[in-house]
Order: C-alpha cells, then sequence, then structure tokens
C-alpha cells in the first residue's frame, strides 16, 4: 500500500505508511496526557512529573526552521517530522524514533494538523543507568560495542517490546508518585531494548569514556558551555586528545559540521532563544552569545534563519 498524499498550502506531502500504525492505546494516552499537562488546546512543550521527560503537540505542519536538539530520545505517537543534518535526513515518527548523542542545531519540517495533531516524548540520556547495561550486555556476550563511524544522530526501529514500555511510562506519568516510584526502572527497560536496536551502538558509545563519539560529546558539552567566548579549534583538539588534523576529520564525521561551523550555529540558535524567550534586542543577543560586530550577526543570522533577526518573532517553529 502506498503512502496517503495530504495537500498543505497547494503542496502534496507523503504522511505515514498506512501499514505501520502506531497502537491506538498510546495515541490515547498521548491525549490524555496532553490534557493533564494543560497542552490539549495548544502546541507546546512542558517538563512532565518525572525528571528528564517532556511531552510535546504541535497542532499544525510547519515548514523547515533550524531547531535545537538537546541529548536524548525523541518519540513520536502521532504525526511525522523530517529533519536535515547537512547531507543527513532523518524522518522519524510512530515507527521510528529519533537518537541524539550530541546536542545539533538540526533544520525540521513537521508534519501535523489540528485534527491530527504531532504527540510525543524527548526523554534525556542517562549516562549512568546506560553505561550499567553496556556493562551487562557486554559481560554477557563477550564482546563489545563496535562504534560504525557514522554521525552522531540516527533513527532507529521501533519495536513491540518499546511500544509496551513506552505505554507502561505514558500510564505512570498521569500520576507523580506512579511517575517517582515506577518511571526510572521503565526508562531503565527502554535503554534496554534500545541498546539492542539498529543502533544501539550509539548509546554504547556515549557512554564509553574512550570512544570517538564519547570524546568529541565532551568537546561538544565545553562549546555547549563556553560558546560565548573565543574558542579555538587547537585547544579543542587538545581536549579531544588528537591533533588538529584528526580532530577536524573526526568532529565532522560525528557533527556534520566544521568545529567552527557548528560554534557559529550554537551561537545563532542560543541568540534565537535569547530574542524568543527573553525579548532580547539582537544587537544585545549578539553581543551575549560572542558577536562583536550585531552587522556580521544580523547577516549570519539572515543567511542560517531566513529571515533578519528583526522578523525573528513571526516564525512558528518548534524546539523538537
Amino acid at each position: 500500500m502506498d503512502p496517503i498524499v495530504v495537500k498543505i498550502d497547494s503542496c502534496q506531502y507523503l504522511t505515514v505508511n498506512p501499514l505501520a500504525v502506531v497502537p491506538s492505546s498510546l495515541i490515547t494516552l498521548a491525549t490524555s496526557l496532553c490534557e493533564y499537562y494543560g497542552l490539549a488546546q495548544r502546541s507546546g512543550r512542558v517538563d512532565t512529573c518525572l525528571a528528564g521527560i517532556r511531552l510535546f503537540r504541535i497542532d499544525g505542519y510547519r515548514k523547515y526552521s533550524p531547531q535545537m536538539y538537546e541529548q536524548g530520545i525523541v518519540i513520536i505517537l502521532q504525526g511525522r517530522k523530517i529533519g536535515h543534518l547537512n547531507q543527513h535526513q532523518f524522518n522519524y515518527d510512530p515507527q521510528r524514533c529519533l537518537l541524539v548523542t550530541t546536542p545539533y542545531p538540526i533544520v525540521c519540517e513537521t508534519f501535523a494538523s489540528h485534527e491530527q495533531p504531532l504527540m510525543g516524548i524527548n526523554i534525556d540520556f542517562d549516562i549512568t543507568v546506560i553505561g550499567q547495561l553496556v556493562a551487562m550486555i557486554e559481560a554477557q556476550q563477550h564482546s563489545r560495542f563496535d562504534y560504525e563511524g557514522s554521525c552522531g544522530v540516527a533513527t532507529t526501529q521501533m519495536t513491540d517490546r518499546m511500544y509496551r514500555s513506552v505505554e507502561q511510562l505514558l500510564e505512570v506519568l498521569h500520576d507523580p508518585l506512579d511517575a517517582q516510584v515506577l518511571g526510572p526502572s521503565l526508562i531503565r527497560q527502554l535503554f534496554y531494548y534500545l541498546l539492542h536496536s539498529e543502533q544501539g551502538y550509539l548509546l554504547a558509545q556515549y557512554c564509553e569514556q574512550d570512544s570517538v563519539l564519547a570524546k568529541i560529546s565532551a568537546v561538544i558539552d565545553y562549546v555547549q558551555q563556553h560558546y560565548a567566548t573565543k574558542l579555538q579549534v587547537h585547544e579543542l583538539a587538545v581536549m579531544a586528545g588528537m591533533s588538529v588534523s584528526v580532530f577536524h576529520k573526526v568532529f565532522k564525521q560525528v557533527v556534520t559540521d566544521p568545529p567552527l561551523q557548528y560554534i557559529k550555529k550554537i551561537r545563532l540558535n542560543n541568540a534565537k532563544t535569547l530574542m524568543l524567550q527573553q525579548g532580547m534586542a539582537a544587537n544585545v543577543a549578539a553581543g551575549q552569545v560572542g558577536y562583536e560586530s550585531p552587522t556580521q550577526f544580523s547577516r549570519e543570522f539572515k543567511r542560517y534563519f531566513g529571515l533578519p533577526p528583526s522578523k525573528i518573532h513571526e516564525q512558528t517553529g518548534f524546539i523538537r
């Protein structure tokens, strides 16, 4: 059976393959959760009663827009998104969840409607729990996970076991006490199933201190905290324990951008957040994220987001 074709603003878009439908119980639970957390009549993202898990809802189509993704898992319960990371494209929906091992600005397109809003959850990684599971799996199998050298963002197929874990998790998120008592074990269970998925090696390598992915992740963590300062590539290479040439090659392999390009995107995304969430003027936001020239900031902002800083409040993008 072919995918369903829908029209939005005179353009055609493919929806999720109708043969792979998320269990209706998950959609019912997601709808109930949106009501419980005040998202039933609006788009948005909110923290749930369990730390590290956020619920989001989008009630209409969203065109391509750069959005900052933090480390974690994105599970779509209804709707569909397409993410573009330079030459890579990620389709994630009720069939496939998204794994993000390092913070990325990803250009996203969202397929949803008022009648069938996109609903999903974000789950932060717990490096301690994942590390324990990796050690147990490797000890049982007498072999180590092998990092295949791909970028640090990927989608992986949802399985029946994953669906059952998510269903139980959505149930306990309706009650703070249930969430605190039962939630951590359900998240641990989900991490375990993900480690057995086709992209499980990404989770494993994220926790391996000496892995390439872990070294680059440590550098990115530093960039996330110091993006407003003058960052030198050779200093970041030393931090990763690599020569500058090797660092450039490995960084681009994992992140898909050279270091300086990635740093620029981080600065621009943080400036956008300051303007949208704190009402900060463009020139002030530019200085806050490390730009010395407001003119250069405006030029690079428009090139990246497709509109000048003065028009950013007209954008209807959504984080994750």
